[in-house]
């Protein structure tokens, strides 16, 4: 082979390689393309996925406080009712405490009543005895003698009873006093005194002022001098 020919040989050699670098580097400008593509295209995702993630982390704090609040909300109602409950049963205890005492003043007030009854059924017979008598020996009876029998019966029976201590301590006062201070003189309990204010009222023997609460006698019935 002569020079000539191998000259031309290695140029086609070296233009092959040339041409060969030449495709190379297209192929890797290609390949650099495509990768930087990818990598925007990862970027824009990666983006996208912080911005969700974000959102998300927003809403969960978001809920978490809801539901923080609503746990505080549903302790404080829980608490709330939970004292309406205790409040209710001490209410209804002291609803059944009232009625028992109610009921227990009113049986004594029955029983009062009853012994009120049979002792007047007492003195009704004493008096038809009386008189009966007084037609059997035909002797004219004193009616101050009966009177007297009466006045003594009162006095010994029904002084403990709280219409009459009532009205003999208005007799010995003799003026306007607070309905407490009959309370405190007689020793009888509130209720009984009140109810037997309004008795004697409604039998207009004393006079009450529900402002005032004092209590006066309305009729001397002892005629003390």
């Amino acid at each position: 082979m002569s020079d000539r020919e191998k000259l031309l040989e290695l140029l086609d050699e070296f233009k092959n390689s040339i041409v060969k670098m030449v495709d190379e580097r297209d192929s890797l400008q290609g390949e650099s393309e495509e990768l930087r593509t990818s990598k925007r295209e990862a970027e824009e995702k990666a983006w996208v996925a912080e911005e969700k993630v974000t959102e998300l982390t927003a809403k969960i704090e978001k809920a978490d406080l809801a539901k923080e609040k609503s746990a505080k909300k549903l302790a404080a109602t829980k608490e709330e009712l939970e004292g309406l409950g205790a409040r209710a049963d001490e209410a209804e205890s002291s609803k059944k405490e009232a009625v028992d005492a109610i009921r227990a003043e009113r049986d004594d007030l029955r029983k009062e009543m009853n012994d009120i009854n049979e002792q007047l059924g007492r003195v009704s017979e004493l008096y038809r005895e009386a008189s009966d008598e007084k037609d059997a020996l035909q002797e004219k009876v004193d009616v101050s003698d009966l009177l007297a029998v009466y006045i003594t019966l009162i006095e010994t029976v029904f002084y403990g009873k709280p219409h009459a201590r009532i009205l003999y301590t208005l007799h010995d006062v003799k003026t306007a006093i607070p309905r407490k201070n009959l309370q405190s003189s007689t020793g009888i309990q509130p209720a009984t005194v009140l109810k037997a204010v309004h008795d004697l009222a409604n039998a207009d023997l004393v006079k009450y002022d529900e402002e005032t609460q004092e209590v006066e006698l309305a009729k001397d019935i002892l005629r003390r001098s």
